[in-house]
């Protein structure tokens, strides 16, 4: 009989990924396990933008984790991990900046106030209304797939074990203890003393199945449009705006602009990636040149779409969970910002089954 694992992670998106990583690193036997292939979930089709600036210290402090590691981590890769630095904007009012400001300077982030003649300085070749905004020079944007092949590979070569292409059908509980004691799957058992379920867009479906209840997931549609203009932007900076609900980072192969407004659309976890809408697109166009006057004139040349898994939590749903069996412990449900979040949530989780 094969030796238990000590973790078993199901999903080889960011946040499993990560979590193999640096649990693997700590010294933890580790199982990741995924229906895919690496980069071909919601991780694929994602912006992947790393930056710190949020609306809330709980939420500034968590990716302020993130930005490290990824900068860390593209450091120590000798290049096979690209950290593009774009910089980043935040929009909101002006006394919210301030705060924000005060955050990341408690982190040791390199940040600025920029007023509308900084930014015009700053990105002259796409024009920004706002009187003020505050940025983030060390900021910017990974590659999923090179990303997720470093993390899990170098988690591999650490002793890690990763089986793709194995769909997970549930968690094995004892029943005597109500203690996770491995999972079923495709591929047969799995023995482990600890479940980290870290689905994605699927996690609200699988809990749902095996117990009963989705503790306050659910998968959500997200479209971020490309708009292209007449000539390719030169440069461009990630950005959320706060006040016109809006996100988005610079594509480097076309030379447009990703722009994202919520849908608000809530789909089953077998809807993972969907055409684009036209519809949305235009309204995104309409609330996005509030911000970005270029938009007006901007075609609509593609989109990243597909589902996530989101949570009314201000990060996401960690750890255990009232309900769940001992040993379970959930990582999912974070809207959309998983990428820079999942540094946060490896550690965390790595904390709480070292303290049992």
């Amino acid at each position: 009989m094969s030796k238990p694992f000590d973790v078993i992670i199901i999903g080889a998106g960011i946040i499993g990924a990560t979590c193999f990583y640096v649990m693997t690193l700590a010294g933890k036997r580790c199982l990741l396990l995924d229906d895919k292939q690496l980069g071909c979930g919601v991780t694929g089709a994602s912006g992947c933008i790393v930056r710190v600036t949020h609306a809330s210290w709980e939420a500034t402090r968590a990716a302020a984790q993130g930005y490290h590691f990824y900068r860390q981590l593209a450091q120590d890769s000798g290049g096979q991990v690209p950290f593009t630095e774009t910089g980043y904007l935040h929009f909101a009012e002006p006394h919210a900046l301030a705060d924000m400001q005060g955050w990341l300077e408690r982190e040791g982030v390199p940040a600025q106030l920029l007023d509308s003649r900084a930014l015009a300085a700053r990105y002259p070749a796409l024009p920004i209304t706002a009187q003020m905004a505050l940025y983030e020079p060390g900021s910017g944007y990974m590659e999923a797939r090179p990303t997720l092949q470093y993390l899990v590979q170098s988690a591999i070569a650490q002793g890690g074990v990763y089986h793709d292409a194995v769909k997970v059908h549930a968690v094995r509980v004892d029943v005597a203890s109500r203690q996770a004691v491995g999972v079923l799957s495709s591929n047969g058992d799995y023995d482990g003393a600890q479940v980290i379920v870290a689905m994605g867009n699927g996690t609200s479906e699988f809990l749902i199945r095996q117990f009963g209840d989705a503790f306050g997931l659910w998968s959500q549609h997200i479209q971020v449009t490309r708009f292209k203009g007449a000539t390719p932007l030169p440069e461009a900076p990630c950005f959320i705006d706060d006040i016109n609900q809006l996100n988005g980072r610079p594509c480097p192969l076309t030379g447009g602009l990703y722009v994202g407004y919520p849908t608000g659309m809530r789909v089953p976890a077998s809807h993972s990636y969907m055409p684009a809408q036209l519809s949305h697109a235009q309204l995104t166009r309409e609330q996005g040149q509030r911000r970005f006057p270029w938009l007006q004139d901007a075609s609509v040349e593609g989109a990243l779409c597909h589902s996530d898994c989101y949570s009314e939590q201000p990060i996401g749903l960690i750890g255990k969970q009232p309900g769940l069996p001992g040993g379970m412990l959930v990582a999912s449900g974070f809207s959309g910002g998983g990428f820079k979040m999942a540094p946060h949530v490896a550690m965390q989780l790595a904390r709480v089954i070292s303290q049992g």
